[in-house]
C-alpha cells in the first residue's frame, strides 16, 4: 500500500508542476494548429496576435484567407494525421519560436517554425513582424 501512495505522490508532482514558457507556447500552437486542421477558423483566430481588435469584416476576410489556404494545401498534399511539437526556443521574456511537424496520410512530413508572443499569461501566434 505504501508503494501506491509513493507512486500517486510522484504522479501528482509530475502533473502539478508548472509548465515552462516553452511548453505553454508549444501547447498553444498545437491547439491552434489542430483547430485550423479541423476547419475551426474562429477558434484558430483566437490564438492569433492580430495587433488590434478585428471588426466583423476583417474577421470574415481572415476566415476566407484561411479557407483558401487550407483548400490549396489539401489539394497539394494528403490529409494531416498528426501535428507534433519538436522544440521551442525563447527569445527574451515574451517571444518564443516553436518548431513543429505535420505528418500527412501519405507518410510524408513537413517541418515548420512559428513565432509566438506572450501577453501576460497567454501566448499568441505572431503573424506579423
Amino acid at each position: 500500500m505504501k508503494h501506491i501512495y509513493i507512486i500517486l505522490l510522484a504522479l501528482c508532482f509530475t502533473a502539478c508542476r508548472e509548465k515552462t514558457p516553452e511548453e505553454e507556447a508549444q501547447m498553444t500552437l498545437k491547439e491552434a494548429l489542430e483547430a485550423l486542421n479541423k476547419d475551426d477558423h474562429e477558434a484558430y483566430l483566437k490564438y492569433v496576435d492580430m495587433g488590434e481588435e478585428m471588426d466583423p469584416a476583417k474577421t470574415a476576410y481572415m476566415k476566407d484567407v484561411l479557407r483558401q489556404h487550407l483548400g490549396w494545401r489539401r489539394s497539394e498534399r494528403a490529409a494531416v494525421v498528426a501535428i507534433d511539437m519538436i522544440d521551442a526556443q525563447m527569445e527574451g521574456d515574451s517571444i518564443c519560436t516553436v518548431y513543429y511537424q505535420y505528418t500527412f496520410s501519405d507518410g510524408t512530413n513537413e517541418v515548420g517554425a512559428q513565432k509566438m508572443v506572450r501577453y501576460g499569461e497567454a501566448w499568441k501566434i505572431r503573424l506579423r513582424n
